[in-house]
């Protein structure tokens, strides 16, 4: 677990660096006078920023390209609290490597407990997971690198879940999407130097009938959170994305892409695509975009996705730049992608995430290719080579191909007794 653990960290620094580099990065990193103690970076941006100001970027940046780490049975994205609140504070003296990664694997382990124990009636009930429970990773990432001992851990568990940002699902399309990571990594951080302090968290915020858990899912949850059976690592579900985009809408572009891996070439221009998939994909991504749409829309719209897989074989980083992700051709076939729910397919998810697209042309018969698990999940994991091109990808924006492997290596082979403040700097 460890393994997947750090590869989740450097997907994450990837990550970061690529939105770091777009129009949507987070101002308040240039505009926050310094808040808390230590050292900590806005990664991409090569400066030192506040702990508490890297925190909320780095949580923003993480998200604005949707390529971020998940989990299926929990509805989230556990890298957006666990990992930007780590670095936040790992980077503090006396603080190794090995710190900062069980840190985040700790982090990771909690957001996941309280993700699956709601999954998913909250998101029935209208909220958003990333921003109820994220903040509880944060929370403990940052207390375990605090050396908090476990009343204060506690606390800073209940004070995180008592403001953590109960963003609701209907906006989660909008241009505000990323600032919920950012809120949730800080209010994470905050909450853990408040217990740190001696200050008190919301106790009783966990106590039901009217808890944190019983408001969200709408009925008794709390026996859910340590179910009967074996222990295991939550973390070991966790996929990761090969490119950008909305999960949902990954299954169609793997369709595409092993259509076109079958198939060779196109036989001539498309004259409409048919996505076929489970309801809950639909309704986060179905709708195709506006132009001038904010790049949340885009990376949340399996027609736009589809189009820009027909075109470059699959969505890249540098699709999505200010000067490319309004490209005419692409938003002409995304109108001509149609997307449909199945209900029979609904009925397998999340279990499995099955996808099917059937291409039809002016001239030739149409092809069609069906896929029930998608390219990073943990049915069909990435290797670490293909996470180490993506890693590569992302940061070829502010870095030559030579640096991004070395930074690669760097945190890849870090000694666990290490300095984790010098990792993060060589990095």
């Amino acid at each position: 677990v460890l393994r997947k653990i750090t590869l989740c960290l450097l997907d994450a620094l990837g990550n970061m660096v690529a939105g770091s580099t777009l129009p949507e990065a987070c101002p308040e990193a240039r505009t926050r006078d310094g808040e808390g103690p230590g050292r900590a970076f806005v990664f991409g941006w090569r400066r030192p920023a506040p702990p508490l100001t890297a925190g909320f970027s780095n949580a923003v940046h993480l998200d604005l390209l949707e390529a971020q780490d998940g989990h299926r049975k929990a509805g989230l994205h556990p890298c957006e609290g666990a990992i930007p609140a780590a670095l936040a504070l790992g980077g503090g003296a006396g603080r190794t490597w090995e710190d900062l990664v069980l840190a985040v694997l700790g982090g990771y382990e909690v957001t996941l407990r309280f993700g699956r124990t709601l999954f998913p009636d909250q998101a029935r009930a209208g909220f958003y997971p990333d921003g109820t429970c994220c903040p509880l990773g944060a929370a403990f990432a940052a207390g375990r690198l605090l050396s908090l001992d476990e009343k204060a851990l506690l606390g800073a568990l209940c004070a995180a879940a008592f403001a953590s940002p109960l963003s609701l699902r209907q906006g989660v399309r909008g241009g505000a999407k990323a600032l919920i990571a950012g809120i949730g990594a800080e209010v994470g951080l905050r909450s853990a130097l408040w217990a740190e302090a001696g200050l008190a968290g919301g106790e009783g915020v966990f106590d039901p009938p009217s808890g944190f858990l019983e408001v969200l899912s709408g009925h008794a949850a709390s026996g859910r959170l340590f179910p009967p059976g074996p222990s295991r690592w939550e973390t070991d579900g966790v996929y990761l994305k090969p490119y950008p985009g909305g999960r949902h809408a990954h299954g169609a572009v793997d369709a595409i892409r092993k259509l076109l891996r079958d198939h060779g070439p196109l036989p001539g221009p498309v004259a409409s695509v048919e996505v076929t998939t489970y309801p809950a994909a639909v309704a986060f991504t179905g709708a195709p975009p506006a132009r001038a749409s904010p790049l949340a829309e885009l990376t949340q719209s399996i027609p736009y996705l589809v189009a820009l897989t027909l075109l470059d074989g699959s969505p890249t980083p540098g699709r999505f730049g200010p000067g490319t992700r309004q490209d005419a051709a692409v938003l002409r076939l995304s109108r001509r992608v149609k997307v449909r729910p199945d209900p029979a397919m609904g009925r397998r998810y999340p279990d499995t995430t099955p996808t099917r697209v059937t291409l039809r042309f002016r001239s030739a018969p149409p092809r069609t290719a069906e896929v029930t698990h998608r390219w990073g999940d943990p049915e069909d994991p990435m290797s670490v080579e293909a996470v180490q091109r993506k890693f590569v990808r992302s940061v070829l924006p502010v870095a030559g191909e030579r640096e991004a492997l070395q930074a690669w290596d760097r945190v890849s082979r870090a000694g666990p007794r290490e300095p984790a403040g010098d990792v993060l700097t060589d990095v």
